[in-house]
């Protein structure tokens, strides 16, 4: 069967389970999931050349019958509690299966930043509308057309959110077939707001697909320190897609660590809208076996002075597979842009891939841009010295590949998540006999 074909039929499979949606009772943002789905039929699934998913293999997953989620699944409260971060108890958001569970949350410190997205204002409606009118990725507008409800989170002008807001996503599989979770956060920040968010991925069991999508809008001033865990167990597939926008002065910092699953894909698109805004985005992922981790970059600097500095970290062994496409776009009236992008990635088997392309857009003559890409096996000097100090083989290399991922992982701003990922990203490495 030809691949046209393939995909057609899975079209179709997703537009009949989305009718089996609008069976149960209209939702809350019917009009938004309309606007999605007109998108995803005009889109259609990415075939094998498709420019977003060069290095991607969707076959598999959208050719998967799923089904809609049969009611609140149940989850312990001990198993939520061990993914919660010590100093978070007081401000986690719990989503099960994509949705908001009031009951395993905790809202003592952000209970009024909190609005469902179907009672939000009409200027964020008028937006969210906009977007999935001109969504260019399918699996995003596949997400929005199944979103039942969704969750803003506000901060006001001049407001700072004292300590550390966690979102916990905890995905569970069914039994009776694969699952399709789609939750969608928006984060909306006024003059200079500040907030500190840690988000973390994690499943029960596998046969679930979670296909997320948030929004952050910054406006002139605010802060953001953002790091996401993507912690899914193997049998899962795991899509998200963050968009940013930056007004004057904004900062937005953000790092990424990942586990890998069957097929993983993040998908940022950030655009420094006006004069100041800053943009960090860095990313690690540590991959055995077959896992998959695939980094989808667009930053567009829209404006002058501004600045953005993205650096990923990927080391592959067994069957594994990691990619970077990342785009840094500079129009014409960005001048003084100052811009670097590093893909830097260690190698560990004859059997793994890492595939990069990393790309600059400029149109703009007084910027300073950079990118570079490497890809390497463990450095035989580096390693040579370490056992003439006494070190085993076996005891160097890991030495050298735990250095080559720690040095992303110290950069984020959470020691919890720091100890966390010593104790499992990195435990990993341990286990693979590096």
């Amino acid at each position: 069967m030809s691949d046209t074909l393939v995909e057609s039929s899975a079209e179709s499979a997703f537009l009949d389970l989305h009718k089996k949606l609008l069976e149960q009772g209209r939702p809350a943002l019917a009009e938004l999931q309309e606007a999605a789905l007109n998108r995803f039929e005009l889109l259609g699934f990415p075939h094998s050349k498709h420019e977003m998913y060069t290095f991607v293999n969707t076959k598999g997953l959208v050719t998967t019958s799923f089904s809609l989620p049969a009611g609140v699944a149940s989850v312990s409260e001990d198993f939520v509690a061990g993914h919660i971060y010590p100093d978070c108890e007081d401000q986690c958001l719990v989503f099960i299966d994509g949705v908001l569970d009031r009951g395993l949350s905790r809202f003592e410190g952000v209970s009024t930043n909190l609005v469902s997205l179907s009672e939000a204002d009409q200027e964020l409606k008028g937006y969210l509308s906009k977007m999935a009118e001109n969504e260019n990725d399918v699996f995003a507008s596949l997400s929005t057309a199944f979103c039942g409800e969704g969750l803003v989170f506000k901060v006001d002008d001049n407001t700072q959110i004292s300590g550390t807001v966690q979102v916990l996503f905890v995905s569970t599989g069914r039994a009776a077939g694969p699952v399709m979770h789609a939750p969608r956060l928006v984060w909306q920040l006024g003059k200079l707001a500040e907030v500190k968010v840690i988000e973390k991925f994690v499943g029960t069991e596998g046969g679930y697909f979670i296909n997320s999508v948030q929004d952050w809008l910054l406006a002139e001033g605010a802060g953001v320190s953002f790091t996401q865990v993507q912690a899914d167990v193997f049998d899962s597939w795991h899509f998200s897609k963050t968009r940013v926008h930056l007004s004057r002065n904004a900062r937005f910092y953000s790092s990424n660590a990942s586990s890998g699953t069957q097929l993983a894909r993040h998908h940022y698109e950030v655009w420094l809208k006006e004069e100041g805004s800053e943009l960090r985005l860095n990313g690690v992922s540590v991959l055995d076996g077959k896992e998959q981790v695939h980094n989808f970059i667009r930053i567009h600097h829209e404006a002058p002075q501004c600045v953005s500095h993205q650096h990923f970290k990927n080391v592959v062994n067994g069957h594994a597979r990691s990619s970077f496409d990342g785009t840094v776009i500079v129009n014409g009236g960005a001048q003084l842009t100052n811009s670097d992008q590093l893909v830097n990635n260690l190698v560990l088997s004859d059997d793994c891939h890492a595939n990069n392309k990393p790309n600059l857009m400029i149109f703009a003559y007084d910027v300073k841009c950079t990118h570079g890409v490497t890809i390497g096996q463990i450095d035989g000097d580096q390693w040579f010295y370490l056992q003439t100090r006494g070190l085993s083989a076996k005891a160097a290399k890991e030495l050298l590949t735990r250095s080559f991922a720690k040095s992303i992982i110290d950069t984020i701003e959470f020691p919890e998540v720091v100890e966390e990922l010593n104790g499992t990203l990195l435990k990993k490495l341990e286990a693979t006999g590096v």
